[in-house]
């Protein structure tokens, strides 16, 4: 049992990683705009689908990569500068629509170029994975601990860009822009803040880590219209639960929902192993283990684990 819950604990650390990524990214759009971007999987995903064609005609996975994270911050700035900044003001509500209706164009121009057939990703690592024996005392069957070393890699630097992000946000003077701009907007018009570049910067960096998470995700989902739509919501999950108001927090959200998500499944594993029940794959309620938990967390703590008060609405 004890491996079990390792083996849960490793790859809920190494999904959450991912989900800690998005979360960060939509974290750094809302905290810096106010606007809560419902396009942001399917913006990753156009970012992705532009590497994978640059991939194709170079066969170059490092440059489809870096070409597609440059796309990507183009496209942060472009709906920052030609559609946001037009409808500034407006209601969250209205906010919320604008960009469902960018995740349907989105997810439209995706069909009508690449089409509906799935991708396939070349690996961004390629090892094998590593098996781990705890000592008998603590595990009399001798079953391994399964360490998936691309995935473990995966971890290592979606880690670290999640670090270099947030030192970016507090030692450097366009980071310090963007919290200062995301804390009084008139205020740091006082203070010769340049507003509308902190705002660019914001959906530039935000829209590159969902095309990120893309490429990370891409050799095992394949690369299709809808790659990122579940992972959004879980990134979504986990902004709301480490506190959107923090870019720490979203990003070890991620990590703890990641855990406590495998966790939950292994939990309901073994219940329903124990009441004979076989109809009902516990992988099956994913979705709605993350619903639950953003339920729960908005009733008990809406600021988020790590959050503090912030002025905006969710």
């Amino acid at each position: 049992m004890l491996v079990r819950i390792l083996q849960s604990i490793i790859f809920g650390l190494f999904s959450g990683s991912l989900y800690g990524i998005i979360g960060l990214g939509l974290s750094l759009i809302y905290r810096t705009t106010g606007v809560m971007n419902f396009a942001h999987g399917n913006s990753g995903m156009i970012g992705v689908f532009v590497g994978w064609t640059i991939l194709a005609l170079t066969k170059n996975l490092f440059l489809s990569i870096f070409l597609g994270l440059i796309f990507g911050a183009i496209l942060g700035i472009f709906m920052d500068k030609i559609l946001m900044k037009k409808v500034k003001g407006l209601s969250h509500s209205s906010m919320l629509i604008i960009t469902l209706g960018v995740l349907l164009i989105f997810e439209g121009i995706a069909l009508i170029i690449w089409g509906t057939q799935p991708l396939l990703f070349k690996d961004i690592f390629s090892f094998p994975p590593k098996l781990i024996y705890l000592p008998q005392k603590l595990n009399p069957n001798n079953f391994p601990l399964i360490i998936p070393t691309n995935d473990f890699a995966n971890f290592l630097v979606a880690v670290s860009l999640s670090i270099l992000i947030i030192l970016f946000s507090r030692l450097t003077k366009p980071g310090l822009a963007l919290i200062a701009r995301s804390e009084d907007e008139i205020g740091a018009k006082v203070v010769g803040i340049n507003v509308n570049f902190a705002d660019s910067l914001a959906w530039a960096l935000g829209i590159s880590t969902a095309v990120f998470a893309g490429f990370l995700v891409a050799p095992k989902t394949t690369v299709n219209p809808i790659m990122l739509v579940n992972f959004q919501l879980y990134g979504f999950t986990a902004a709301v639960f480490g506190g959107f108001s923090s870019f720490i927090g979203a990003f070890a959200g991620g990590l703890i929902l990641g855990v406590l998500e495998k966790i939950v499944i292994l939990v309901l594993d073994q219940l329903f192993t124990k009441l004979g029940i076989s109809t009902i794959n516990s992988v099956d309620l994913q979705l709605s283990i993350i619903l639950l938990i953003i339920i729960i967390t908005l009733i008990i703590k809406p600021t988020g684990i790590f959050g503090a008060k912030f002025k905006g609405k969710v």
